[in-house]
């Protein structure tokens, strides 16, 4: 825990808010989630599902389960981090699974924030997979009309919209939470934002501005986004 807030809990007059970007498939979401106790004191946080998929694609990037060597990484640095928390972890038998059924149901239930945290616990504490269980989904949701409601097309655009709000943002990968504009991805970011709240002048230093004046070098040729795309 950061010592900058914790240390002068009263600090902070007025609650900040922010967004917290989310998507089930991601392992890494499922830890900050269950980390998320650690900022309510300080922050209101409201959770969005977005289309981690579709970010990828328009910043032209591969998921870290696309990349095999990083896949085998990114799952053994889960089993690591469980542990080092203290928290469940279970992988599904079967990853990356599709989550846009999952993702629209959430959006149908207005985004709430028990249904993703169920959603997200359904995953990787209990290694289900909710795009071949998805019924199994909807009834630990307590949802009986679950495949109507992700054919919804305000579910479906509302769905769009928000992954395009979290692009337009800065985000980039999940979970990340989005605070005066500033985003803060990973789970190991809890501390960084923790340390924000207690100086929000963090970023308008000297040392943080810095890297507007470092000039961009070599690029290597990629593929370019273009929106928000579901299948």
């Amino acid at each position: 825990m950061s010592e900058a807030l914790t240390d002068r809990p009263d600090q902070l007059d007025v609650k900040s808010s922010g967004l917290l970007y989310v998507d089930p498939i991601s392992p890494y979401a499922y830890f900050y989630l269950k980390q998320l106790g650690r900022l309510d004191t300080y922050i209101d946080v409201k959770i969005i599902p977005i289309l981690f998929g579709a970010v990828l694609a328009h910043w032209g990037q591969l998921g870290p389960a696309e990349i095999e060597t990083k896949r085998r990484h990114t799952y053994q640095q889960c089993v690591w981090l469980a542990k080092r928390f203290g928290i469940k972890f279970q992988m599904p038998n079967r990853h990356p699974f599709n989550p846009l059924a999952a993702l629209r149901l959430l959006v149908s239930m207005g985004n709430s924030r028990q249904a993703i945290v169920q959603t997200s616990s359904f995953v990787f504490q209990e290694g289900r997979d909710p795009e071949y269980d998805f019924a199994g989904l909807c009834e630990r949701l307590g949802v009986v009309d679950g495949d109507q409601r992700i054919q919804d097309d305000h579910v479906k655009q509302a769905l769009k919209q928000q992954t395009q709000a979290a692009i337009d943002a800065g985000v980039f990968g999940v979970p990340t939470l989005v605070i005066d504009r500033h985003c803060f991805w990973g789970v190991d970011t809890i501390d960084w934002v923790i340390d924000y709240l207690a100086d929000p002048a963090m970023f308008e230093r000297s040392e943080m501005q810095a890297i507007e004046q470092v000039a961009w070098g070599v690029r290597r040729k990629r593929g370019s986004g273009g929106g928000v795309h579901e299948s």
